[in-house]
């Protein structure tokens, strides 16, 4: 900027009054702290050290920016099909999910939404709505009128305890895993001013779900989203041995025109304690009630055949309408060519798949 721009700026500002110098000033810090916190974002995590700092946080979120915590449970139990979705969140400006208008609120707390559902011998909704969400360094409490999720601890121990109407449906010790090396994930992409970073806990937990022991593996994520959400496949497959198998495939959808962003299948061998890499995914779907799915990998020497047997469907309205829908899944074939991973002793696969389209700010 030349020195005739400054000067013309600090006559404007000097001619105002000082109310209005008061809410110029707030802007700017406004503007400003935003700026800080995306820098935050984009910066390379990588230290254990920075897991706890990143989730019992609030974002100073930007324009068009999200946050929101997702927790997956599955059984490890042969041919259990229990399974178990925790989901809060909330965004920087007003946004309609599920038909319920979700207002910003940033002070100590933040009006945010939660869902929290299970599968267990049938579907069952636990707390569905828009809530308040509050934060402490060790604590996150999520709450409305029917009940209450409570998220607490700190690396690597965690406790997660949610109850409905004063009665206590899931109380879980979530740990690290004893001989995983790939226990937790950062990954942050951003472009100028639109992106994401998350950071991802690959953990075990074991429990009570409806008073009934509930043990196995879990999937513990919070994700900070700047711009729009974009169509994704993924899914997590958990093995009663333990192994684990995930795939994930975001993607831009315009009319007839469908481009990868990227696309990559991987396998967590619970024995040996190794991970393998596959490419050349493809992911077809069959059927509308209860889907079928047939995934293939390294030009299908990879194949995994999955039927759903649960869903619930979200839907978010802003600029724009973005569908996200959670299948729960049971694994009924898997074969793996030219690899040493003995597929014979996974023993029963069950896990979730997310299907998500269309787009929203």
């Amino acid at each position: 900027m030349t020195d005739d721009v400054f000067n013309t700026m600090d006559k404007y500002i000097e001619a105002l009054s000082s109310i209005e110098k008061k809410h110029l000033k707030e802007k700017i810090r406004q503007i400003n702290s935003k700026y800080k916190s995306l820098i935050e974002l984009k910066k390379t995590k990588n230290s254990v050290y920075e897991i706890d700092p990143m989730f019992f946080c609030f974002e100073d979120l930007p324009p068009t920016g999200k946050e929101y915590w997702f927790m997956k449970f599955v059984s490890t139990e042969p041919k259990d099909k229990r399974q178990l979705l925790v989901m809060f969140g909330d965004s920087s400006e007003t946004i309609k999910i599920n038909q319920k208008k979700v207002r910003c609120r940033k002070h100590k707390e933040r009006n945010g939404y939660m869902t929290v559902w299970c599968y267990d011998d049938k579907k069952e909704l636990i707390l569905d709505g828009e809530s308040s969400i509050s934060m402490n360094p060790n604590n996150i409490m999520v709450s409305d009128k029917q009940g209450k999720i409570s998220y607490k601890g700190e690396f690597p121990n965690y406790f997660l305890n949610i109850s409905r109407k004063n009665k206590e449906i899931i109380d879980i010790k979530i740990t690290k895993p004893e001989h995983n090396s790939n226990f937790f994930e950062f990954n942050t992409t951003f472009k100028l001013f639109a992106g994401f970073g998350l950071i991802n806990l690959y953990f075990d937990f074991m429990g009570v779900l409806n008073e009934k022991n509930f043990t196995g593996k879990c999937y513990v994520q919070k994700v900070v989203v700047v711009g729009p959400f974009v169509p994704w496949y993924w899914g997590r497959i958990v093995f009663s041995n333990g192994s684990i198998l995930t795939y994930f495939e975001p993607r831009i959808e315009i009319s007839k025109f469908n481009h990868k962003l990227h696309s990559s299948l991987q396998f967590y061998d619970n024995i040996k304690d190794k991970k393998y890499i596959f490419r050349d995914l493809t992911i077809k779907k069959f059927g509308k009630k209860n889907p079928r799915w047939i995934i293939t990998a390294n030009k299908g020497k990879v194949f995994i055949s999955l039927k759903s047997y649960s869903s619930h469907k979200f839907k978010f309205e802003k600029i724009g309408v973005f569908t996200y829908i959670e299948y729960l899944s049971e694994v009924t074939d898997i074969s793996i060519e030219d690899c040493d991973i003995d597929t014979s002793k996974l023993g029963s696969g069950f896990g979730l798949i997310e299907d998500a389209k269309g787009y929203v700010l």
